[in-house]
């Protein structure tokens, strides 16, 4: 696998995400350190000072966080009970985590028992609980937050009946507690007036058992000509395979595991290939799913996690479209994606990437996991257009491609607009 050099994962620090951040560290320095004059009648020069340090402490208290919420995705062969222990870890780490965290440092920091600082550290936790609150009742990703990127992407042998064949990308829908099945559904219904040829969905449609039947129904309202087709992801099959591959099949939606379909237009022929998730449980099978596929067909892939361009195979798509990563969810100016869940690592945190063999495309997702917030990463749904092009792609220059003439205006190797 290799990539054309692009530039930085992080966004520009502009005046306005510069003010606003500025705005946001102030308030929550101020509302820890009145939490530790009020906790640990701390002087007001004591308290800023540690207040500083707490919330210096944040991003390793999430990471932290990710961490023990993720424990599951790195066992998932043990028995069901066990994983089930592992889940309820998780969840209780979410509040316990970053109350234990300060009070160490708290403690660490003014060398009384660690019993006493218990006080304060849960002071600044419930503050932390309750900005968190008021920020995703303000600033939570709402149905106008989310951008429809439009990509139209070279494919190389192409058929001319496939020649401007629209693929709606969706992925990453997370019906939970933080993403109730209306508000997934206002989220859904931004496409409405987007024409596709197919739907495709990338995988992770709930862990919640609770909510499977409602994702489902939401997700079955996108509808198009040539149906919907889906993989699944890692919550998926964390959940329960058979019941996500059956509440999908019941509303029309044909999963593909390790398989391909052959779409037909006027003789001509696409072909859509899915795979398993490959991340943490290796149940990809690309043999299977390639199998009988000519090798001058054109191949599209869907892949729930990105690293499945790790495996040899995949060179034979021109096409990946894969979820998994949500961006990062937090991404801060010069400093980009706080976490990315991937082999691949930061740098293919979203976006669209010429490899060596084609092109790969991450959706961010239309949901969130913990925390459920989104800085600067906005919820997104794709609107894939295949352009028929002759010959393999050959870069020469960093904007354009000349294989395929008609093209303009090209970001990195394909027209994007983001709406």
């Amino acid at each position: 696998m290799s990539e054309r050099p692009h530039g930085s994962t992080a966004p520009p620090l502009t005046a306005r995400v510069l003010a606003a951040s500025l705005a946001f560290l102030l308030w929550m320095e101020a509302g820890y350190a009145a939490a530790l004059v009020w906790a640990a009648r701390l002087p007001v020069a004591t308290a800023l000072w540690e207040a500083a340090l707490c919330l210096a402490a944040i991003p390793a208290l999430l990471l932290a966080i990710v961490r023990f919420v993720s424990l599951p995705k790195h066992f998932p062969r043990l028995p069901k009970p066990a994983l089930n222990f592992l889940w309820v870890l998780g969840t209780v780490s979410e509040i316990v985590l970053p109350w234990l965290g300060w009070s160490t440092l708290l403690w660490l920091l003014n060398r009384g028992t660690w019993g006493s600082a218990l006080a304060p550290g849960g002071a600044v936790a419930a503050f932390s609980y309750l900005a968190g609150g008021a920020i995703l009742l303000r600033f939570g990703p709402r149905p106008r937050d989310v951008q429809i990127a439009r990509l139209d992407i070279p494919i190389p042998n192409l058929p001319a009946a496939f020649n401007g064949y629209q693929i709606l990308h969706v992925s990453d829908l997370h019906a939970s507690i933080y993403l109730s099945v209306a508000r997934l559904r206002a989220r859904l219904a931004v496409t409405a007036d987007e024409p596709r040829d197919l739907v495709v969905f990338t995988g992770d449609l709930t862990g919640d058992r609770s909510r499977l039947d409602g994702a489902a129904d939401a997700l079955a309202t996108l509808t198009a000509p040539d149906g919907a087709l889906a993989v699944l992801g890692n919550h998926d099959n964390w959940l329960s395979a058979r019941e996500v591959q059956q509440a999908l099949r019941s509303r029309g939606i044909r999963p593909l595991m390790n398989e391909h379909i052959t779409l037909e237009r006027h003789g001509d022929a696409l072909i859509i290939a899915g795979v398993d998730n490959p991340a943490y449980a290796d149940r990809d099978d690309l043999a299977a799913a390639l199998d009988g596929v000519g090798e001058e067909e054109a191949v599209i892939l869907l892949c729930h996690a990105p690293e499945i361009i790790l495996r040899p195979r995949a060179a034979r798509a021109a096409l990946v479209l894969s979820g998994h990563t949500h961006g990062g969810q937090i991404v801060l100016p010069l400093l980009g994606p706080l976490y990315v869940p991937s082999r691949l690592g930061r740098r293919y945190a979203s976006g669209l990437h010429q490899l060596d063999h084609g092109w790969l495309y991450i959706n961010r997702g239309l949901g969130e996991i913990f925390p459920p917030l989104r800085v600067l990463c906005p919820p997104e749904l794709t609107v894939v257009t295949l352009r028929a092009c002759a010959r393999e792609l050959t870069p020469v220059g960093r904007l354009s491609y000349t294989e395929c003439g008609e093209m303009a205006e090209l970001v990195e190797g394909a027209r994007l607009e983001i709406v």
